[in-house]
C-alpha cells in the first residue's frame, strides 16, 4: 500500500495505491495552505479507506521543479511519513508525472509546470511506445517566450490558465492545446510511477533524497 504526495504548484495531490487498484484520489488548489492542509488530508484519506499507517508498504513523492516552499513542505511530508513507519520512498520527476498520463500522439508535446512569478519549467517530449521521452532541457521561461519556441506542429499541456491559453492558442496552426482534465497532475500516476519503481528495487536515499529546484535547471541564473 502505498502514498503518494505531489505539491509542486499551488495543486496538492494526493493518492493511496495497492499495487492493482488506486483506493482514494484527491486534488486540490491549495493556494499557499500546503502546511495546513496537507498532513490532515492524508490522514483523512487513510481513515477512509480505512487503512492504518503501518498498513503502508511505501511512499511515493513528487520532486519539481516547482514551487520551493510547495517542494520541501511535500517532501517534508513524505520523509516524515517514510521514517516514521520505516517504509522505502520513491522520488518522481513532476513533469514525468504530468507526461504519463498523456496520450500517445505522433507530434511532440510541450509539458509545463507553473513555477511562480509567471514562469514556467518545461521541456519537450517525443512518444515512442510504450511512453513519452523527454528530449530537451528543462528549462524556465514565461509563456510569450515558450511560445516563441512554437514552429511546427506540437502538443501543449500544463497549468494553463485563460491568458496562458490565450497566449498559446494564437499558434493555434501549430500548437493543440491539451484540455484541462488533462492538463492535471494525477497522484494516481505519481501512486503507479513510484510504485513500479520500488518494485524494480530503485528505492530512494531518504537522507539524499532532495526537490528539483528551479535554480538548478540549465537557464536559470544563479
Amino acid at each position: 500500500m502505498l502514498v503518494a504526495i505531489d505539491t509542486s504548484t499551488q495543486f496538492i495531490g494526493i493518492a493511496l495505491y495497492d499495487g492493482v487498484q488506486v483506493l482514494a484520489e484527491h486534488t486540490w488548489r491549495s493556494q499557499n495552505y500546503h502546511t495546513v492542509e496537507l498532513v490532515p488530508a492524508i490522514a483523512e484519506m487513510l481513515a477512509k479507506c480505512q487503512v492504518k499507517p503501518s498498513q503502508l508498504t511505501g511512499v511515493g513523492v513528487a520532486l519539481g521543479p516547482g514551487s520551493f516552499t510547495g517542494l520541501r513542505i511535500g517532501l517534508s511530508a513524505a520523509k516524515g511519513l517514510a521514517l516514521g513507519q520505516n517504509l522505502p520512498i520513491a522520488g518522481v520527476p513532476s513533469l514525468e508525472v504530468l507526461v504519463a498520463s498523456q496520450p500517445g500522439l505522433r507530434r511532440p508535446m510541450i509539458a509545463m509546470l507553473k513555477v511562480g512569478r509567471g514562469r514556467f519549467a518545461w521541456a519537450r517530449f517525443r512518444y515512442k511506445r510504450p511512453s513519452w521521452g523527454q528530449i530537451s532541457e528543462t528549462q524556465v521561461d514565461d509563456i510569450k517566450s515558450i511560445a516563441a519556441t512554437i514552429t511546427a506542429p506540437v502538443y501543449v499541456v500544463g497549468e494553463m490558465g485563460a491568458a496562458e491559453r490565450q497566449i498559446m492558442g494564437r499558434k493555434w496552426k501549430t500548437s493543440q492545446l491539451a484540455p484541462a482534465s488533462a492538463c492535471v497532475r494525477r497522484p494516481s500516476v505519481l501512486a503507479e510511477l513510484a510504485w513500479n519503481k520500488l518494485q524494480d528495487g530503485h528505492a530512494d536515499d531518504i537522507v539524499s533524497l532532495s526537490p528539483i529546484y528551479v535554480h538548478t535547471l540549465s537557464n536559470v541564473p544563479e
